[in-house]
């Protein structure tokens, strides 16, 4: 007799050689399916019957999951700030012109208090984040 409380009896185990032939090919079959439905959701295998996989971008069924406007305007902050990042040079070529003209001019000059200031601010956070570790 069950005792009632959920999870009390251990789950039941499938030896596929205690089954009759058939059941068992049918369970495997089963299994197999169940498998490569759920790899098609994931776009790693074809889908069954089209030949085709669903990957990035590409339609996938609906599960009924909306996103809210604020979550749009999410997603569109985050392609227009991706967007900026990938079309930004690594290097501002005209910064290091000018400064490679002052310095053959002997015009440039550094600032100590400015270069103390960034050394400590990053030490500072280099600190905050080892603490909160």
């Amino acid at each position: 007799m069950a005792s009632g409380r959920i999870g009390s009896n251990p789950p039941p185990t499938l030896n596929p050689a205690a089954l009759p032939k058939s059941e068992a090919g049918e369970r495997v079959k089963d299994a197999a399916a169940g498998a490569s439905g759920l790899a098609a959701l994931a776009g790693k295998f074809p889908l069954e019957g089209t030949g085709e996989t669903s990957g990035p971008g590409e339609a996938s069924p609906d599960f009924g999951v909306q996103i809210s406007q604020s979550g749009k305007s999410r997603i569109e902050a985050h392609k227009k700030a991706l967007n900026i990042a990938r079309n930004t040079p690594d290097v501002r070529e005209d910064k290091v012109a000018d400064i490679k003209k002052r310095i053959a001019e002997g015009s440039y000059q550094v600032d100590s208090g400015k270069i103390a200031d960034g050394m400590m601010h990053e030490a500072i956070r280099e600190h905050l984040a080892e603490s909160e570790n």
